[in-house]
């Protein structure tokens, strides 16, 4: 794989044209795209034959109707050799348009999703993490369903639409069919999306997760949040104590340092007294 090329294209959209207004928290202007990957075959059928044998002692199904394998590079070293490959987060960083590293909670930092009639997919939701990438390792044929969909308006708009009991407006659902050796890179914090349920069939996927170099504190990985996935390991909240001790808070305060806000000057008041002349 050549970190400087161009990967061939399916879907590319920017984040404020799928939220429909500029924001802030966020670590670059990228939204979502779909590409062909060129990771090595034999690597990835490695990494779901070693997920299958592992699914029924390692994968959990608590949160937003999903099973997966959390913390998936602690168990697979292909998956953790894939997630530090040099050249493909080099790639991913020309594409974001910033330098990336492997998001480090142990607990976050892959998994694989099982999604299928039984298993679940996955309910609409905002990523914690800032930056993910998805590469399915199988999709059955056919499959009905399965397929990403993005809700593209502000996700709080969205979010209030659900707790009513209403549906999200079909019209202003993005949906992008995930495809064998092509993978989906979203910068999905802060944006609704989910999972369309499984009718038929099943798909396995590689979810890695990363985030920025220079802002490693652009983050919506809450505690409540990460806990409900993995409330019986508790040794991932020292490491993320440890990780804003030692990385988030220093990155915080240089952007702090580097971009002050600017002093409000004065503006004159209507109506008041005039130099007289």
């Amino acid at each position: 794989m050549n970190a400087h090329t161009i990967p061939e294209l399916r879907y590319a959209m920017s984040r404020e044209a799928i939220i429909g207004h500029e924001t802030a928290w966020k670590v670059s202007s990228f939204g979502v795209a779909q590409y062909l990957h060129g990771y090595d075959p034999a690597l990835l059928a490695a990494i779901e034959e070693a997920a299958l044998k592992l699914k029924a002692s390692h994968a959990v199904h608590k949160h937003l109707d999903l099973t997966f394998i959390t913390g998936a590079d602690r168990f697979i070293p292909e998956i953790k050799e894939l997630l530090h490959d040099k050249l493909r987060l080099e790639r991913l960083s020309d594409m974001m348009g910033t330098k990336l590293e492997p998001y480090p909670l142990s607990i976050v930092g892959s998994t694989v999703t099982f999604m299928n009639p039984k298993d679940g997919a996955v309910e609409w939701h905002c990523d914690g993490v800032p930056v993910t990438e998805l590469i399915p390792l199988s999709i059955s044929n056919p499959l009905v369903g399965g397929h990403l969909e993005i809700y593209c308006d502000d996700s709080e708009t969205g979010r209030a639409i659900l707790e009513s009991g209403r549906e999200i407006p079909r019209n202003q659902v993005m949906r992008i069919d995930h495809k064998m050796n092509y993978a989906t890179l979203g910068q999905f914090l802060g944006v609704l999306h989910r999972t369309a349920p499984i009718r038929f069939g099943e798909r396995v996927t590689l979810v890695l997760n990363q985030r920025s170099v220079a802002k490693p504190y652009v983050d919506d990985n809450r505690m409540f949040y990460l806990a409900a996935d993995n409330d019986h390991d508790r040794e991932w909240v020292n490491e993320l104590a440890e990780d804003v001790w030692a990385n988030q808070l220093p990155a915080y305060r240089r952007f702090e340092a580097e971009h002050p806000v600017p002093t409000p000057v004065d503006a004159p008041v209507p109506g008041g007294a005039r130099e007289s002349w």
